[in-house]
Formats: structure tokens, sequence, C-alpha cells
């Protein structure tokens, strides 16, 4: 399996980082945008498993991003993390040639950090309602699913793919 550099990663993490704060906002559908940070997290932990991409720009970008537009520090980066850390456990029963087993982990992955960012915000103080929070994540995980679904098709092509048998050698 080919892996890119970990500069090249960076830079899609940066752009990603600049859509989110920037751009998604002007062409978001119906006042939602798609988590691109997390969606990068989970594609390049699902897709590399050599690299630890998602863990170490999960973390990364997560600090930059409490930083910036949190008034607590460490939710973000926790719970990317969190979700780079158990995809890499789920990527060994799955077939990354498999779109659909993509779906089901970034749908997983969605449900997971959101549960998780609520908690850690609310253990800060947060006093926004679990319900709140959940009422909106089915809209954003569709919306990150296009923008995974898009990024995946071009990242696989860009792969040495395996035979579909994971033993082989």
């Amino acid at each position: 399996m080919s892996s890119m550099r970990y500069w090249k990663v960076g830079l899609f993490f940066l752009a990603a980082f600049f859509m989110q704060t920037t751009l998604l906002n002007v062409i978001s559908i119906y006042g939602y945008t798609p988590n691109l940070l997390l969606s990068m997290v989970i594609l390049f932990t699902f897709l590399y498993e050599q690299e630890l991409y998602g863990i170490v720009y999960g973390a990364l970008f997560g600090v930059l991003y409490d930083v910036i537009y949190s008034n607590v520090i460490g939710p973000t980066p926790i719970s990317l993390v969190m979700v780079a850390a158990g995809i890499l456990v789920v990527r060994e029963y799955t077939n990354i040639e498999n779109i659909i087993n993509m779906w089901v982990v970034s749908a997983a992955s969605i449900v997971a950090y959101y549960f998780m960012n609520w908690g850690l915000y609310h253990m800060a103080g947060n006093p926004a309602g679990l319900a709140i929070v959940f009422a909106k994540v089915p809209w954003i995980a569709l919306y990150s699913l296009v923008f995974i679904t898009i990024l995946y098709r071009i990242l696989i092509r860009k792969m040495n793919v395996h035979h579909k048998d994971r033993y082989f050698k």
C-alpha cells in the first residue's frame, strides 16, 4: 500500500481547516456544513494504517481549532484522536477497498465523535443537552459522508490496491 508523505497530508488538513472555518459558512446547505477535520481524520486513518496521519493531524488541528474557536481547549483534539484510535482497531477487520465499509466506519465514527465531544464539553460546563447536539448530527453526517466519499474515490485510485483477500501476500 502506498503512503503519502506527512507534508502532503498536512496540506490536506490545512486546506480542510481553512475551508471549515471560512468558505463552508458561505456554502452551507440549510445551515449545515460537513465537519471537514473529522472527515479527514476518518479518511486518512482508514486508508493509511501504517501512518498515524489521523492521530497526528487530528491532535494538531484539534488543538488549533479549540484555541481559536472554543472557550475550552481539549475536547476537539481528544475526540479526534479517540476516533482515529478506534478506526485503527476496526480497520484490522475491514476491507478498505469496499466503500460500504468506509461508510459504516465513517457513520459510526461521526456519532462517536459527537458523543465524546459533547461529553467532554459537558464536563467542562457547557449546558447544551445531548438532544440538541444530536438533532444536528444526521445532517452533518450526511454532508460529511458526501465529502468523504468524493475524497475516498480519489485517494483509493492512487493506492496500490491489494486483492480482496487480506491474507494475500
